[in-house]
């Protein structure tokens, strides 16, 4: 156990160290963009640049470089059948939209609680104009690296100590990681699905595809058609003109389209979720943890409780934002 808290620490420091390098770089970087366009507009690919690159090519190798101090232990490789991936696809589907419905519904109690609202820095980021960024990095640099960090890098280095600990403590790190009550736990949903997916193929690339196809559901498609939907002119007037709410519902008619395939396909995942759930399993590890010692040896060491305290003062921010 002592050794198995040193390696999770050592773990925890390189996602604090990825946490707090990119903070400070953005930070940095944000000014930085202040100076530069203070009297003009700052292009959009400005934010993108300020946001990502710290994160990215600084940040992320730095703390790679840390966690790798731990030894791995790459899974054998399956291939996963174009039927299951389906299968994995629409229960992803289902695990992002029912863990974005429980945050709502937890930021709903919080801001009755408490009248405080937590900001979702995402929206700046899918609402942008630019489509080919949104695409690039949103569809293709963030899954691929956040797979490769989350699932590949911490699943290979903590499975010895438990499947179903790997699993779930990759989705609780990353959902953590996202520092914004809106994400987090559809994030840490997600990461079950994506995280059993990499622990049964060992292949980065089907976790990586599930992780791109709700990225571009959520960061292309639905920003795309909610322009096109044209809402914000939408206002009371036009509602009592029979000509006028013909062309409103021409309008919205894509996006209630795409919104009744999503509530469809969420119900879908739920059913297959309660039928596959009997087939899922974990196979004994070789330094399995015993009960009663998960939690204080996975989260209970100064790595981990830097890294949960950062988080959580992302989280504190986004509230105060």
């Amino acid at each position: 156990m002592k050794n198995a808290r040193r390696q999770f620490s050592i773990l925890g420091l390189g996602l604090f160290a990825i946490l707090v390098i990119s903070g400070a770089l953005q930070f940095a970087a944000a000014e930085i963009a202040e100076l530069v366009w203070a009297n003009t507009e700052r292009p959009s690919w400005a934010l993108w640049l300020c946001t990502f690159v710290p994160m990215y090519i600084v940040a992320v190798p730095i703390g790679l470089m840390i966690m790798k101090r731990v030894p791995a232990a790459p899974r054998e490789k399956s291939v996963l059948k174009p039927g299951k991936f389906v299968i994995a696809a629409i229960i992803s589907i289902f695990a992002m939209y029912a863990g974005n419905i429980f945050g709502n519904v937890v930021m709903v109690l919080i801001r009755l609680m408490f009248g405080a609202s937590s900001a979702n820095p995402i929206l700046t980021y899918v609402m942008d104009d630019s489509m080919w960024l949104r695409g690039l990095v949103m569809v293709i640099l963030a899954p691929v690296i956040e797979e490769y960090v989350f699932r590949k890098q911490l699943i290979d280095r903590t499975c010895i100590y438990g499947e179903r600990l790997a699993v779930v403590t990759s989705a609780v790190i990353f959902g953590l990681f996202h520092g914004n009550m809106s994400q987090c736990f559809y994030a840490f949903a997600v990461g079950l699905v994506f995280g059993y997916v990499y622990l049964k193929t060992g292949r980065l690339r089907y976790s990586a595809a599930l992780h791109m196809l709700l990225n571009f559901l959520g960061g292309v498609v639905a920003p795309a058609l909610l322009n096109n939907a044209h809402l914000e002119t939408l206002n009371g007037a036009e509602m009592n003109n029979m000509a006028a709410m013909e062309t409103i519902f021409i309008q919205m008619l894509p996006l209630l389209i795409y919104v009744m395939v999503l509530i469809s396909l969420s119900i879908a995942g739920l059913v297959l979720f309660c039928v596959n759930i009997r087939n899922v399993s974990f196979q004994p590890a070789q330094l399995e943890l015993a009960k009663g010692t998960k939690l204080k040896t996975v989260y209970l060491n100064l790595g981990m409780v830097l890294f949960i305290a950062a988080s959580l003062g992302l989280f504190a921010i986004a509230f105060i934002a």
